[in-house]
């Protein structure tokens, strides 16, 4: 991640404003939040990835979603099933390393995150690590353009989203 990115993301993280998640009835209030729906939408550089009609259709499935669930290292979730607290230590060494990072909503399906911006992310100018890495195990809401398709679902999280990561305030009871 470049300097300027890093910059932005801390200060982002060390904010004091209140995150306020609608989450339903199963899922524990949010800890932080992460981009806004009203602000997710397909960027210029994965419109331009988009070079047949149907990579476009895939795009046009995609829809403005926000999903409210437990940070998880993908990898060892997929693998042997953990999650939760017990697991921080193991799942922050595999997020630091680049294994994928996921969120499992209530219902536990599973969302992969990724950044959205095509070339930032295929460039290694934007990643997820930063921001979700201290969120393991938390339960977080994020917001981002989503797709499902043969069975798995992906959010995408735009670098904007990223830079507007808010916490719960301490004492909040969130």
């Amino acid at each position: 991640m470049n300097k300027r990115w890093s910059i932005v993301l801390l200060a982002a993280t060390v904010s004091s404003s209140l995150a306020i998640a609608a989450s339903g009835d199963k899922a524990p209030p949010a800890s932080a939040t992460v981009g806004s729906k009203e602000n997710a939408k397909w960027s210029a550089s994965t419109l331009e990835a988009a070079t047949t009609e149907a990579q476009k259709k895939v795009l046009a499935t995609g829809k403005a979603a926000t999903v409210t669930g437990e940070v998880v290292d993908v990898s060892c979730y997929l693998q042997l099933g953990k999650r939760g607290e017990a697991h921080v230590a193991c799942g922050s060494k595999c997020i630091a390393n680049g294994q994928p990072i996921g969120l499992v909503d209530a219902d536990d399906r599973l969302y992969l995150l990724m950044v959205e911006e095509h070339h930032p992310r295929r460039d290694g100018q934007l990643e997820l690590k930063s921001v979700f890495g201290p969120l393991l195990a938390k339960t977080v809401t994020v917001s981002g353009m989503e797709v499902e398709m043969r069975g798995y679902r992906g959010l995408f999280v735009t670098a904007t989203g990223l830079d507007t990561i808010s916490k719960a305030t301490p004492g909040s009871g969130k």
